[in-house]
């Protein structure tokens, strides 16, 4: 039963993240640490992004910025390996601590007005940007879409901006499971929930891309951040 429910909840998430631009990783985590546990979060949502994310980075190839991923993917591997660290470290009283206050303040800051940039992304900005979102990715399982502001800001357009992402992801999500593993928090029973999710993520991805125009995605989003929240909230509750 528990595969079946993976699964299903790996179909909706990719589904609805390709409608809604995004989030997929973001939208499991609350169910996940609620069907699994708080601690197991972080590996099982690696591993399904790892299986999802090849797809898109062969769909946006030809849109990919290198000159970007020179600077953000060794700040990428080092912030995976010291996030992945710190996630084998923590007890599961802390993790969902920090989950709950990553859904709430995540909420808020796609809730509340969006602040205007005073300032250019520089290109040797990405070494420190893909070290802070890996590092909360290896700890919390997964960031959002942190990394597109910055990006958009730099000048990328929205298919520059996917295709980089996609394959930073890529390197980011490999770098984490062997980290995962080497730190003995990555057991073959939780690789598998991610094969499932990831699985039922290929899927979803595949038939999103014939129903883009007949979801609101506005609406969706609204709905994905009052659930976030709740979550967020209860999370707190439980480990206090």
């Amino acid at each position: 039963m528990t595969s079946i429910i993976l699964f299903i909840l790996g179909f909706f998430g990719w589904f609805f993240s390709t409608v809604a631009a995004g989030g997929a990783a973001t939208i499991l985590i609350p169910l996940i640490a609620f069907l699994l546990g708080a601690q197991l979060v972080a590996p099982v949502i690696s591993v399904a992004a790892l299986i999802a994310n090849p797809s898109r980075v062969y769909v946006f190839r030809k849109n990919i910025d290198w000159q970007i991923i020179r600077y953000l993917l060794p700040g990428t591997i080092f912030g995976s390996i010291l996030g992945a660290w710190s996630f084998a470290q923590a007890n599961s009283q802390v993790i969902q601590i920090i989950l709950g206050i990553f859904l709430i303040c995540y909420v808020a800051r796609n809730t509340l007005k969006k602040p205007k940039y005073f300032f250019k992304m520089r290109l040797k900005w990405f070494f420190s940007l893909g070290f802070c979102v890996s590092f909360l990715s290896g700890l919390i399982g997964a960031t959002g879409p942190i990394q597109n502001p910055f990006m958009l800001n730099y000048g990328l357009s929205k298919e520059n901006l996917i295709g980089t992402k996609a394959v930073n992801s890529l390197f980011m999500q490999f770098t984490k499971l062997l980290s995962y593993g080497f730190f003995g928090v990555l057991t073959f029973e939780i690789a598998s929930y991610g094969v499932i999710i990831g699985i039922g993520a290929i899927f979803g991805i595949m038939i999103a891309q014939k129903h883009l125009r007949s979801i609101n995605a506005v609406r969706f989003k609204l709905y994905m951040h009052i659930l976030m929240l709740f979550c967020g909230i209860l999370l707190l509750f439980k480990a206090f």
